[in-house]
């Protein structure tokens, strides 16, 4: 090997050590949804924007350089908390696995930023408190966060309750393997049905829900069997002058005929 060769050799190990160790690979944990009152949280700094200007941006590459900061100038269309401005900078990384978001130029986003602290920002050369995004948050395609936005929206406005709980096969203690997830979970009165989906946790969540007494009804997916004389009954809710209301409902499972 020719001694240039060998110097050029060195210098990728040395940059690819150099950011081995400044970006550790991605692990992200998904937090669970609020499945009871004391579980919710006042809605975070976050807004629906369209990228406008990009600087710095990734080089995913295998042997490109990753270091520093993407620099992403955002339009906010709508904003959902903290947000009044027209424009702001969101900061993210430039590699493939440092948990960094790679947004594109044009594109609409809901963001939901965080501060970069000291340590974190440590790894990129960067000073603390820029507004930071990545895959680890609820920062999505605008397209796809449809059903997110419409809770935030709800909770935003404000002027009715919000109801959580888990659907479940059988009442007691809690246990994952009797939780129903996919089903769609209603609340009925006379005049109006509101609708939502059980996550993949069972957890059901409505937002602003006026005052009035309501009956609970449940769909249950195609392949989950529910026999007549074993069914609950989906109970009944009042909603007066509190902001939330925990309410676990249940709905029995039966095995099907034939099964082992």
């Amino acid at each position: 090997m020719s001694q240039a060769w060998m110097r050029i050799s060195i210098a990728l190990f040395v940059v690819a050590t150099f950011c081995a160790e400044r970006l550790p690979a991605c692990s992200c944990v998904a937090a669970p949804r609020a499945s009871s009152c004391a579980d919710l949280k006042p809605i975070g700094p976050s807004f629906v924007g369209t990228v406008i200007d990009i600087e710095n941006p990734p080089n995913e590459r295998d042997v490109a350089d990753q270091s520093g900061l993407s620099r992403y100038r955002f339009r906010i269309d709508e904003d959902i908390s903290g947000f009044e401005e027209k424009e702001v900078d969101i900061y993210s990384g430039r590699g493939g696995g440092d948990c960094s978001y790679h947004f594109r130029m044009g594109e609409s986003y809901f963001v939901a930023p965080f501060k970069g602290t000291a340590a974190l920002m440590a790894l990129y050369g960067a000073e603390p408190g820029k507004l930071m995004a990545g895959i680890c948050t609820a920062t999505q395609p605008a397209a796809s966060a449809t059903a997110l936005l419409k809770e935030l929206r709800a909770r935003k406005r404000g002027g009715g309750a919000t109801i959580v709980g888990v659907l479940r096969t059988e009442p007691g203690p809690d246990d994952y393997n009797h939780r129903i997830p996919d089903a769609t979970v209603e609340l009925r009165t006379a005049n109006t049905t509101l609708s939502t989906q059980t996550d993949a946790g069972g957890v059901y969540q409505f937002y602003g829900v006026p005052a009035g007494t309501y009956q609970f009804a449940v769909k249950v997916p195609a392949d989950f069997q529910v026999a007549a004389d074993k069914a609950a009954v989906p109970p009944s809710i009042t909603i007066a002058n509190q902001p939330c209301y925990a309410k676990d409902i249940y709905t029995a499972q039966t095995v099907p005929t034939g099964s082992p």
